[in-house]
């Protein structure tokens, strides 16, 4: 099955929506929520969960979309860096 291109605007960790990603190993096939490329049963994959509820729901992504939203998170990181002073070098 060759992997669907994810619409819409790569998330970024850095809402306080999420919790702390983990590695996990698939215990039953399930699907990467952003690619819908399958995962099959014994392989690794990493799960975030998406704290504000009464319950934790945790999406589960592949390593080539994880590896999307940490570049988009650092992304995030770099332009909010960027609203920082100079910091003096003489004090």
């Amino acid at each position: 099955m060759s992997k669907r291109i994810p619409r819409g605007k790569t998330p970024s960790l850095i809402g306080g929506s999420n919790g702390k990603p983990s590695k996990i190993s698939i215990q039953r096939g399930c699907k990467c929520y952003r690619c819908e490329d399958s995962l099959k049963n014994g392989k690794e994959c990493i799960e975030i969960p998406q704290l504000g509820g009464s319950f934790t729901n945790k999406r589960r992504v592949c390593f080539e979309c994880y590896e999307k939203i940490l570049k988009q998170t650092q992304d995030d990181l770099d332009s909010l860096k960027e609203l920082l002073p100079p910091i003096d070098s003489q004090l």
